[in-house]
């Protein structure tokens, strides 16, 4: 897949502000467009006694504003962007706009609770990684706007070695040839500890031949890691922690609550917890 728009949601809240650097970020070291999407929620029909439709136009002007100011951050630093804003649901109205461009990416923020439980049930985040079936991008509580560095130097890929994980590493095999980061980690977390895996583990091998760096950069390097234990979200928080990572890559099954196939929640939790984004690459099987 070769991305060409990336839509950031902008809220314009701390975590929007994150996302839209992360997709300033995406932007430059891939060269592709971006669309700053805005949707406007208000209720149509309301109770009250009096005429509010003159509030209505002061803050829809308000937002025009703050919005023509965060796409020209963009286009001041050469990408080339546009400001939308619309009506409706936003996380309906983000996976629409989504859905209306070939390969696109969504990039967006969550006010997900601090802790790796799960984000607020009915969260704008949580919907739209339930609906969407473009690659997204996510940053949570933890993601800091100082951390961006213009482009994404160590990436983590998690797999569990399903056909769902695969689909995410051809992804992540763009990124790697695209953005060429420094280092990459494909991390696997090895559930049944009976079984002693290591990094010499022969389920690495089509990885190895995908992520081969015979055609890439000098500088570029990869490790193969197998943890251990039941918890793997926190298992994957801690190894982006430990290794620096400036995105986290999963693979997620639609239909399954947009969940990783090793078990229910671990996308929601790693999102939750992680220092940096976390993109999700989602897949019926």
């Amino acid at each position: 897949m070769i991305l060409e728009q990336i839509i950031v949601a902008i809220d314009f809240s701390p975590a929007s502000e994150a996302a839209r650097s992360i997709a300033a970020s995406l932007a430059t070291c891939l060269g592709v467009k971006v669309l700053a999407l805005h949707v406007f929620e208000h209720a149509s029909h309301h109770r009250y006694q009096v005429p509010v439709s003159w509030m209505i136009a002061a803050i829809r002007k308000d937002i025009d504003r703050q919005l023509a100011e965060q796409v020209k951050l963009l286009t001041d630093i050469g990408i080339v962007a546009e400001g939308k804003v619309v009506d409706g649901l936003a996380s309906a109205e983000i996976v629409k706009a989504a859905n209306g461009q070939a390969n696109a990416l969504i990039v967006m923020g969550t006010h997900a609770r601090s802790g790796v439980e799960r984000f607020l049930l009915g969260s704008t985040a949580e919907e739209v990684l339930r609906q969407a079936s473009c690659p997204v991008i996510t940053t949570g509580p933890h993601v800091m706007q100082s951390r961006e560095r213009g482009v994404f130097r160590r990436l983590l890929y998690a797999t569990d070695f399903s056909n769902t994980s695969m689909n995410a590493a051809t992804l992540s095999d763009s990124f790697w040839r695209r953005a060429q980061p420094a280092h990459l980690t494909v991390l696997h977390v090895a559930t049944n500890l009976g079984i002693q895996a290591s990094s010499e583990d022969p389920s690495f091998d089509m990885y190895r031949k995908l992520f081969g760096i015979q055609d890439t950069s000098a500088h570029q390097s990869v490790d193969y890691v197998t943890l251990h234990g039941r918890d793997v979200s926190q298992a994957i928080v801690d190894e982006a922690e430990r290794s620096g990572a400036d995105l986290i890559v999963l693979g997620v099954r639609r239909g399954a609550a947009c969940t990783p196939r090793l078990a229910p929640k671990i996308a929601f939790q790693v999102i939750a917890a992680a220092p940096c984004a976390v993109l999700t690459i989602s897949s019926d099987r």
